[in-house]
């Protein structure tokens, strides 16, 4: 008690908040700086300009960048990086005899339908996506996954950034809106909910119906601007120049919209079972008439305690920006929300996107807290990289393949990585950054492909692999299947398994996939003895790894082992390595038979910091 007592009572005060005058001043709101690469002494090294932003920055600290990364680790994180799994053993062949063919390899990458399955988990991480409700009875939301795999259709599309946005938001009242664009808006549906206990009185439905926007609301304003502005619900804001009425203004924006696609098991508030519509195929958020609702201030956030009403407008601290008068159909305030998200004098919304590209290649973004751009978030370790890439990205349309390879064609993106990335000091020693540590998707999803046994069908409705019996329990309402034994139909990759928020998969929680309760910006990167465990105790693995052995075997022990080092490494071992796994199986064997010493070679290969960290 007194250690709780000695917190309070030595809590920081923070200073004033600043004013919206003041806050105009920080970085973030200002323009883009003119993308002019500087002059560097070290004209060998740049491979293109943005090497030389980067460059200017090490040679005016007196520091050098690394040496590049041999083929064979360069083959393994580029393919990594754009589609969460490994590099046949064919392919690393062939670029190891050819390195000049790295520019065809990433343009290949980029056209794989399996980019848009990585990158796309990038985007349900900040979408905060899953297919139940989460709470007590985590209802479950059948029409969900469309929403998934629009995701992924975008990134494979190379979709302009514009649109993206445009659809997610506004969707139903876009130029060419269709049951895609509907899907899209299931953006705004994402989050959690209670809808079969939401209430039974006027009173409740109300501030419950203020709670689901409040989501909308924040995940808006994280995700595409790098703002906060969640905490200006009940408040102006204590650390950043938004108002309590900046909060309303957007609310405002979002608040004639209704869900279209009721969750099955929902009830009214006179206990009556609602009637699902059964042609509503999608789960979204959309407007089905133009007359918005007045929008008050709610004072302490309440739905029952009004002030001032306010219009729909952008925050203070921006320029004023107009709203249209509603069309026939919808009011048209998220239609002219996204325009003006996505304009191209917005340098705050491109530089946040900018960056997220840039964290997922180097594990930690310029700005290191990638949805917050305000007084309490990071500065950018390269703003003049930050700025560069961000002009780049509106001249190019807001298409990220092409930033993709500019940044993959770089000498920062090819130097050899030695080391973990420092948290605290994301930086100018080390713009490559350090190892990454595979996600918990891409882990499973290599297991998989090594073993020979993923299962390539893309699309439709969630899977759900085998969990063990004694966690089902746990699952309240739409409970989880038992299985004995997987097959391919549970192979798939990973980011098609069921998101139920009641019941996450041990295997993706242990290796820090996010909760989706909120928008997840950058996923931890914990290292916890449980997670060795898990992959030394659990059944999956364990399969797996008989998998490998059999689909490595060859005509003698020597290849199979080179085989095997393929298969997982991605190249051969080393002659000190072959001895050693030579001797472990030898010794192993005389105790059970070759095949189960191979399986425990097989996982140990799949255990080793070489197998999960991307070098």
């Amino acid at each position: 008690m007194r250690f709780f007592l000695f917190i309070a009572l030595t809590a920081p005060v923070f200073a004033k908040p600043p004013s919206v005058e003041e806050g105009r001043s920080h970085w973030a709101f200002q323009p883009l700086s003119p993308a002019k690469p500087p002059a560097v002494k070290n004209t060998a090294w740049p491979k293109n300009d943005l090497d030389r932003f980067v460059l200017a920055v090490l040679e005016k600290n007196d520091l050098s960048p690394a040496p590049e990364a041999d083929p064979a680790t360069l083959i393994r994180r580029v393919t990594l990086d754009l589609t969460g799994l490994l590099p046949t053993p064919e392919e690393v062949s062939s670029f190891i005899f050819d390195p000049s063919s790295f520019e065809s390899l990433i343009d290949r990458l980029l056209q794989s339908p399996r980019y848009g399955e990585r990158w796309g988990r990038h985007w349900l991480d900040l979408a905060r996506y899953a297919d139940t409700g989460g709470t007590h009875n985590d209802l479950d939301r059948p029409h969900a996954w469309k929403y998934r795999d629009y995701v992924i259709r975008s990134f494979n599309d190379d979709k302009p950034y514009a649109r993206f946005v445009s659809e997610q938001l506004a969707g139903d009242e876009i130029d060419g809106a269709n049951e895609e664009t509907l899907i899209a808006t299931g953006f705004g549906r994402n989050g959690p909910s209670n809808d079969d206990n939401m209430g039974k009185n006027d009173d409740a439905l109300a501030q419950y119906r203020a709670d689901q926007l409040d989501d909308v609301i924040s995940t808006t304003s994280s995700v595409f601007l790098g703002l906060t502005l969640g905490c200006a619900r009940c408040h102006d804001h204590k650390t950043d120049p938004l108002l309590q009425r900046d909060y309303y203004s957007l609310l405002a924006i979002f608040n004639g919209t209704e869900k279209y696609g009721l969750v099955p098991g929902t009830q009214d508030k006179n206990d009556k079972r609602v009637k699902i519509d059964e042609t509503a195929k999608v789960h979204d958020l959309i407007e089905t008439s133009p007359q918005v609702p007045p929008t008050r201030i709610m004072l302490r956030g309440s739905a029952l305690n009004l002030g001032e009403e306010v219009p729909p407008t952008v925050p203070t601290i921006f320029k004023p920006y107009s709203f249209p008068s509603p069309s026939s159909k919808t009011s048209l305030r998220r239609k002219t929300l996204a325009e003006w998200i996505t304009a191209p004098d917005n340098a705050l919304a491109w530089r946040v996107i900018a960056n997220r590209l840039w964290q997922h290649h180097f594990g930690q973004g310029l700005v290191a807290s990638p949805s917050n751009f305000g007084f309490t978030g990071s500065k950018p370790t390269h703003p003049e990289v930050l700025d560069y890439l961000a002009s780049k990205l509106i001249a190019n349309g807001g298409r990220f393949k092409a930033i993709h390879k500019l940044i993959l064609m770089s000498a920062t993106y090819r130097q050899r990585r030695t080391s973990f990335p420092t948290r605290s000091e994301p930086g100018l020693e080390s713009p490559g950054y350090g190892l990454q540590r595979m996600e918990a998707e891409v882990l499973r999803d290599c297991i998989l492909q090594a073993s020979g046994n993923l299962n390539e069908k893309r699309g439709g409705p969630g899977i759900k692999p085998r969990l063990r019996a004694d966690l089902l329990p746990t699952s309240q309402r739409n409970k989880w299947p038992l299985l004995k034994q997987e097959g391919p139909e549970q192979w798939r990759r990973s980011i098609y398994i069921y998101q139920k928020r009641q019941l996450l998969m041990p295997m993706m929680e242990l290796f820090d996939a996010p909760t989706t309760t909120d928008s997840c910006a950058a996923r931890l990167e914990s290292t916890v003895p449980t997670q060795a465990l898990v992959l030394m105790n659990d059944e999956f693995v364990e399969e797996q790894a008989a998998f490998l052995v059999k689909r490595a075997a060859s005509d003698s022990l020597d290849a199979t082992l080179k085989r095997m080092f393929m298969l997982t490494l991605g190249h051969d071992p080393s002659a000190q390595r072959l001895q050693q796994s030579l001797d472990f199986v030898k010794a192993r064997e005389a105790a059970s038979s070759r095949e189960q010493a191979l399986t425990d070679l097989a996982h140990v290969l799949f255990n080793s910091s070489e197998f999960v960290y991307i070098r």
